[in-house]
């Protein structure tokens, strides 16, 4: 029942068009066919199936993109909506899956926001993080760093880009002051030189390191994206090996307390979010549901669990306490971490320290179709922890700031 209408008014409309002489159905198919596939695809995988909106006869005539957006259920989430499903160009994500990591890039993430003193309504850059081995290392740039200009302009909303890649450039950074009233005003730095964009590798592990503090050995490592390798397909398995590693080291260091940093982190596969969950785990754990992903009604599966990797124990740091970095940017698989350690490590004993996440307790998954240039990426499952709770739809809250 789910694909009569479309098809009965396809097949009505190429009817018509038959009947006036000339069969210009196939030119017509071309026009909507990228469409009546994307309606299909949502009709069937898509987590809210069930309430997608009606669709005009001349809705089916709009770019994918914006015909997706007339598809995604608005009041899904407790009202917050859908604001997750997408559809990624073929060419762009073969080419770029990140700026980081698949183009030119000057290599650093950023913040945007206008004056934060609210001073002045000019825009600046907060630097987030530099990627080791780029331009913006080499040319000293830091995490914290605060940019005013690029070149002899000021930044702004339309020329924020050329951060991102571009030939030599200069980026002039600025200091926010304070006086000993808690007035604040902005000092010109410096301007910093920085060599032309190139490829950078976006290594998810920016920080993985064990200090000594008041003779407590804590590790503390920053991890920045879910990814699976370089090129972040299902089958690589580089990073998922370097990850290995490193809980290698670690669980040879014996530390007595764990901070993990996800403060940067989107998210990304699941897989490596099981693994990352089964280094962290109780060792008693293991073999245990991590997490599900739980599918609309009329899926089949409807439901898949991601067990702790018992064949990771040999790296497992059986953990009764854990501490996560979070921020606004923090969202999917990074919550799924957290939820999905809860039952097992205590909800009390993962210390969430930082911002509000995002809230994302959803899975997407990808189609696509060799007759179109683009992969469609619907919600199509929420992700439960063991004890069937995804319950951070308005974002997991920190303890402390």
């Amino acid at each position: 029942m789910k694909h009569i209408r479309s098809t009965f008014f396809l097949l009505t409309t190429l009817f018509i068009m038959a009947s006036c002489g000339e069969d210009r159905s196939g030119e017509y198919y071309a026009l909507i066919g990228e469409n009546v596939w994307i309606e299909q695809i949502m009709k069937e995988h898509y987590l809210w199936y069930d309430s997608i909106p009606a669709i005009k006869e001349t809705d089916y005539f709009a770019e994918p993109e914006d015909f997706l957006q007339k598809l995604v259920y608005t009041k899904a989430q407790n009202g917050k909506g859908d604001p997750y499903s997408y559809i990624e160009i073929k060419d762009a994500s073969d080419a770029a899956r990140s700026y980081l990591q698949r183009t030119s890039t000057y290599g650093f993430d950023f913040e945007l926001m206008t004056d934060p003193t609210g001073i002045s309504s000019h825009v600046f850059a907060r630097i987030l993080f530099v990627l080791p081995n780029s331009p913006a290392s080499e040319a000293g740039l830091e995490r914290g760093n605060w940019i005013s200009a690029i070149g002899k302009e000021e930044l702004t909303n339309n020329n924020y880009g050329y951060l991102m890649e571009g030939g030599n450039t200069t980026f002039a950074r600025e200091s926010l002051v304070f006086d000993e009233e808690g007035n604040s005003s902005w000092i010109a730095t410096d301007t910093v030189k920085v060599a032309a964009s190139r490829p950078v590798e976006l290594n998810p592990f920016y920080i993985d390191t064990v200090y000594e503090v008041s003779g407590k050995k804590i590790a503390y490592m920053v991890y920045n994206e879910f990814s699976t390798g370089p090129n972040n397909q299902a089958t690589d398995t580089e990073y998922r090996e370097q990850m290995k590693q490193i809980f290698a080291r670690f669980k040879g260091q014996s530390p007595d307390a764990f901070i993990l940093d996800l403060r940067y982190n989107p998210g990304g596969y699941l897989s490596c979010a099981t693994d990352l969950g089964s280094y962290l785990a109780p060792a008693a754990d293991l073999g245990k549901v991590f997490c599900t992903t739980l599918y609309n009604d009329i899926s089949d599966p409807q439901k898949i669990d991601f067990p702790l990797n018992t064949g990771l124990a040999s790296e497992n740091l059986n953990l009764s306490k854990l501490y996560v970095l979070t921020s606004k940017f923090t969202a999917s698989a990074s919550e799924a971490v957290i939820n999905c350690l809860r039952p097992y490590i205590g909800t009390e004993n993962v210390v969430v320290i930082g911002e509000t996440t995002v809230g994302k307790n959803v899975a997407m998954e990808p189609y696509q179709d060799e007759r179109y240039n683009f992969i469609l990426w619907p919600v199509v499952a929420y992700v439960l922890n063991s004890a069937g709770q995804a319950n951070y739809v308005n974002g997991i809250t920190p303890i402390s700031h």
